[in-house]
């Protein structure tokens, strides 16, 4: 059913409530006596004055969400129910005088909703309700539009509305995370359902994500949709559980455009085996989209690393760093940029990097960033193909990962868009091991920016990353 909303402008509203009318007292009005007219058809239910009342304005509150709250104003006004259930209105009325002192209610049943509008918020068996009620003071963003900086992103709670502020080129650049007042506990010895409202002016892909308060590699579920403009009810339905003493929801909006007016409603998380009079369909999974076809430079193809071709040549001496290196198992290091590092041991096109201290599993616990600086920038054409090679050494074990991004220039990490990504992969110690980097097509930029990360090196690794060599692809 197509919903329909009635709405009065306030200047409508004026005008109505200002008209003289023959028969009203220039006295405050009593809605004694009048009682409301409530029609139901599917979820949509529509408030009115009896016929023939005149000179009033009927001003509406319902209690769907337990307490009496403001609906709306107007006579036939309509509101969607999304639960089945028995409610009540109540019907103040207004003149020209003002608003009345007394009300008059009336109770109406939706008996159900046509589609699917997620579980019930308003069941006993919505956990995330209880920690919700607490207060979601702890709540907050993070946004950094393009990678270019953080920039502030405020926003409201429940209903949790927030604008992107500037267009987002990729996942986790316009995150809110919804922390509530009160623990929301977990178990892994049960299943979970979870559903919410998310509304959007614009068409935008969605992380949603439950995730344990204390570490967010704990995660309940993470997803990553396309959703249209419109109402999107978002669910997810007898998930395995995990074992967390509170969880917090986690929405991304990272590839949004700018201007995207966001609103989350009717978040609901409940034990699967509680039945709250909801019936769930399945979800069904898209079909995999076949993986593009990526290209790797042909085996006759040389690398000119000591030759003009080599673009890289062109930064060597004029090289910027970035690193964030941790201790242990917390986030503990300090972001820095600079040409020259103690830790850092130059030698034309080889760089050693020293990481003193040992960390936790996490690979972005040791961050190391190498790019052309001003004056040396290596920009690349759309028009041409370019294929790059790089060879590390580490003088023991060491996890990698290695991408190569666009370079941006606000921002410490100048991280743009990313170019392409190796991923992560293994280097044994004492063992020189050569990558190349899938062949790079289609892409304009002004400098590139070479992205590494070493979390769970152990103390006293050093990674020598060397003889890299950037040059047109022309097989």
């Amino acid at each position: 059913m197509k919903k329909i909303f009635a709405f009065l402008s306030i200047a409508a509203l004026c005008f109505a409530a200002c008209t003289p009318d023959s028969n009203e007292d220039a006295t405050l009005p009593s809605a004694a006596g009048i009682t409301p007219v409530v029609t139901v058809d599917g979820n949509i239910a529509t408030f009115a004055l009896p016929e023939g009342t005149t000179g009033l304005i009927p001003i509406w509150y319902t209690n769907e969400s337990g307490d009496f709250a403001f609906a709306g104003n107007g006579n036939n006004f309509q509101k969607p129910f999304f639960d089945a259930g028995t409610f009540k209105v109540r019907m103040y009325v207004s003149n020209s005088v003002g608003q009345s002192a007394d009300y008059s209610e009336a109770e109406f049943t939706v008996e159900g909703q046509e589609g699917w509008n997620g579980y019930n918020y308003n069941s006993q068996y919505n956990i995330w309700k209880v920690g919700e009620d607490a207060g979601m003071d702890k709540s907050y963003t993070w946004c950094s539009p393009g990678w270019a900086g953080e920039v502030t992103l405020p926003f409201t709670t429940n209903p949790y509305t927030l604008t992107v502020p500037g267009a987002c080129s990729d996942r986790w650049q316009c995150q809110l995370h919804l922390v509530p007042g009160a623990d929301v506990p977990l178990s892994s010895e049960k299943h979970y359902d979870f559903s919410c409202l998310i509304s959007l002016s614009k068409s935008c892909g969605v992380t949603v994500k439950v995730t344990d308060v204390a570490s967010d590699d704990n995660f309940l579920f993470v997803t990553l949709d396309d959703l249209p403009a419109g109402d999107n009810v978002y669910w997810m339905k007898d998930v395995e559980g995990i074992d967390a003493a509170s969880v917090k929801v986690v929405f991304d909006f990272g590839y949004s455009e700018a201007g995207n007016e966001i609103s989350i409603t009717r978040i609901t998380l409940k034990d699967h085996a509680n039945d709250d009079g909801t019936n769930a369909p399945d979800k069904t999974e898209p079909e995999p989209e076949p993986e593009p076809e990526v290209e790797y430079p042909d085996a006759s193809f040389v690398f000119d690393v000591n030759g003009t071709a080599n673009l890289w040549k062109a930064a060597i001496g004029n090289e910027k760093f970035f690193y964030y290196l941790c201790n242990g198992n917390d986030w503990n290091g300090t972001e820095v940029e600079a040409t020259e590092a103690s830790m850092i041991a130059k030698n034309g096109n080889s760089y050693a990097l020293t990481l003193e201290n040992g960390t936790g599993s996490n690979i972005w616990f040791n961050q190391f960033f190498i790019f052309p600086n001003e004056g040396s920038f290596i920009p690349l054409s759309d028009t041409k193909k370019y294929a790059l090679q790089l060879t590390f050494l580490a003088n023991v074990d060491c996890p990698a990962f290695f991408k190569i991004e666009q370079y941006a220039a606000a921002g410490p990490k100048h991280e743009g868009a990313v170019i392409n990504e190796y991923g992560q992969f293994s280097l044994t110690g004492g063992e020189a091991l050569t990558l190349q980097a899938p062949v790079i097509s289609g892409v304009s930029c002004d400098n590139i920016n070479l992205i590494f990360a070493f979390g769970g090196a152990s103390a006293g690794t050093v990674v020598t990353i060397k003889d890299i060599c950037l040059q047109e692809y022309n097989k």
